[in-house]
């Protein structure tokens, strides 16, 4: 389980300076070994505004050796909840992020636009013309265009409150408005009244999760699409909040995997300063229900819950993984300020929950301090245990495509990456990587006098905007007598990969994992290959 940790000083700035040992982590109360431990942090102002050197000269079929460190870059993406929002905020939300982007956008980031419905996207560019057009598109699409006057008026949390949860107090509500809109107050018809208000509430509520799904299917797809990016990768998820009290699993998939991802979720309430109207919008009707007047207090007072509960999830999302919560402010400027900006230092800890059972139930989580208590700190409240066994396989699979799409140096392993290029003609190069790995620290289990292990090489490509290009994967299956191994630890295993590529600004990613121990190391090097 992974667990993103971000702490800050009593005047709110980020503490970089602590260790394993500094934390505590409970898993529903009970104590937790943190089995891994890492600080992330910004890369230097120094090291992301250096330039790259000009290549030296190259003569074709003379190899050159290119390990220059690779600039880091920032990809950002502003994801509008064009399903739930409402004209107006989505004008006012569009414009401020406009404007955000042409102050704050530095050389090297790469920003997108996206939205719910999946319409009208722009896919990571330095182009901010791009961007603005795009902006400037959005809209809002809601799934299911909401009725004028519906009878009986039922909002999506009265909905859950009737279907899911049997509330009487909800049901009385949404019975006598129908029967007053529908029957003229006739109780002859109140046994029908039930029925149709249980009925459209039915109707209110699966509508509402299919509005929510189509938010959650592409803020899901947005977090892998961005864990196949390498540096910074941030979210902006501007949105008026929306129920959720059916989909916390789905919710709690996406924080994983946005953990998993490397991904931060800063969230964006698009309605502003809100001042909730009790009984709901003044253009609309009111029904009096004169026989019950105790029930009108009672919708008010679930109208201001379900304004609570509509943005629990733009909160969780951003405080479980590592992000900004903007709310409760006119100010949408400074919003895309504290949402866009860059989080300086977060701790990632890690732990294998013992005796996990796949059941699916609800997991509290805790990480406190230990002897800090003037430091706060931002962590992942809880997850969901998984609904079945997971696959060894799988799990391998996972572990190897997150280190690829990483830029971050994993040290598992003590591996060194050589480059190697040479030009076949003007447009095509053949470029070779070569990896050494030293055996020294790998360790293998002694079975029928024979040493095993499986090592898995993977060296991909991506081009100067991080984009994938291509990848070669090799797994060395090993079954060694001792005479064997102690050979090749003095040696050593070396693999070598060839690319035919063009001339161009490439990053080779080279990721080694070894099955016994679950070790990983990913290393970077920069190739410029000169046109």
């Amino acid at each position: 389980v992974v667990v993103r940790v971000v702490v800050r000083d009593s005047k709110g700035h980020p503490v970089s300076n602590l260790r394993k040992e500094d934390f505590r982590l409970f898993d529903n109360g009970k104590p937790q070994g943190i089995s891994s431990f890492t600080v992330e942090t910004l890369p230097s102002k120094a090291a992301a505004a250096a330039q790259p050197r000009p290549p030296a000269p190259v003569t074709e079929a003379q190899p050159e050796t290119a390990t220059a460190p690779f600039t880091p870059l920032r990809y950002l993406a502003a994801y509008f909840d064009d399903v739930h929002a409402h004209y107006e905020d989505l004008v006012r939300t569009r414009d401020a992020a406009d404007r955000y982007l042409v102050a704050a956008i530095k050389p090297g980031d790469r920003v997108g636009v996206f939205s719910s419905s999946g319409q009208n996207i722009q896919d990571f560019t330095d182009d901010l013309q791009k961007i603005h057009a795009a902006l400037f598109r959005l809209q809002p699409r809601p799934i299911v265009p909401e009725e004028m006057e519906p009878c009986p008026d039922i909002f999506p949390y009265q909905a859950y409150l009737i279907v899911e949860q049997h509330d009487s107090y909800a049901t009385d509500e949404a019975t006598l408005e129908a029967l007053q809109c529908r029957y003229q107050g006739d109780t002859r018809f109140l046994n029908q009244a039930q029925q149709d208000a249980e009925s459209e509430a039915v109707r209110v509520l699966s509508r509402d999760e299919s509005q929510s799904q189509y938010s959650f299917r592409e803020l899901d797809q947005l977090v892998r699409r961005m864990g196949t990016l390498p540096g910074q990768r941030d979210i902006i998820f501007v949105s008026p909040g929306f129920l959720t009290e059916t989909q916390k699993y789905t919710i709690s998939e996406i924080i994983d995997r946005a953990l998993r991802n490397k991904v931060i979720v800063n969230t964006f309430d698009s309605k502003g300063l809100f001042a909730p109207i009790p009984l709901g919008d003044a253009s609309k009707r009111v029904l009096v229900v004169p026989q019950r007047p105790d029930l009108m207090g009672h919708k008010a007072q679930d109208q201001l819950t379900s304004y609570q509960r509509d943005v629990e999830v733009l909160a969780q999302l951003a405080y479980d993984t590592g992000g900004v919560f903007f709310h409760n402010s006119n100010d949408y400027d400074e919003g895309f300020r504290k949402t866009g900006a860059l989080v300086e230092t977060y701790y990632v800890l890690g732990f294998s929950p013992q005796n996990l059972k796949p059941d699916g139930r609800f997991h509290t989580l805790k990480v406190s301090l230990a002897g800090s208590e003037r430091l706060t700190v931002q962590a992942r409240r809880g997850y969901f245990a998984p609904k079945k066994a997971q696959d060894v396989a799988a799990l391998e699979k996972e572990d190897l495509e997150g280190a690829i799409f990483s830029q971050d140096e994993l040290n598992g392993l003590p591996v060194d990456v050589h480059t190697q290029f040479f030009k076949v003609s003007e447009r095509d190069t053949k470029l070779s990587v070569i990896a050494h790995l030293d055996l020294h620290l790998v360790r293998f289990r002694k079975e029928q006098g024979r040493n095993l292990n499986n090592l898995t090489f993977v060296t991909a490509l991506f081009d100067r905007d991080g984009k994938y290009v291509t990848a070669q994967q090799k797994r060395l299956e090993f079954h060694l007598r001792d005479s064997s191994l102690e050979r090749l630890s003095r040696s050593g295993i070396t693999t070598k990969a060839s690319f035919d590529v063009p001339p161009g600004t490439y990053l080779v990613r080279e990721v080694v994992r070894d099955a016994e121990a679950g070790q990983i190391s990913g290393l970077n090097r920069t190739v410029e290959i000169p046109y």
